[in-house]
């Protein structure tokens, strides 16, 4: 397992999540532990979230649906 693949991997999952009692579990269990995740986190993953997080408060994102939408036809097994 490559660990930064499957860190990002879940950070583009977790982005896509609109349900706020999924994000609260989420946050419950991230907070339990005692070291804070972000400090250990390698420096172009924190900036790489950073940007990502300022790209979505100005909007500048597509949703879940939107990009199943356009990559359907790469989907299909």
């Amino acid at each position: 397992m490559n660990v930064h693949v499957e860190k990002i991997k879940l950070a583009q999952t977790i982005l896509g999540i609109d349900s706020e009692v999924i994000l609260k579990h989420l946050k419950a269990v991230l907070n339990s532990y005692e070291t804070d995740l972000w400090d250990e986190l390698p420096d172009e993953i924190k900036a790489s979230a950073l940007r990502g997080m300022k790209q979505a408060d100005r909007g500048e994102y597509k949703t879940h649906d939107e990009v199943m939408k356009k990559y359907k036809k790469w989907l299909k097994k």
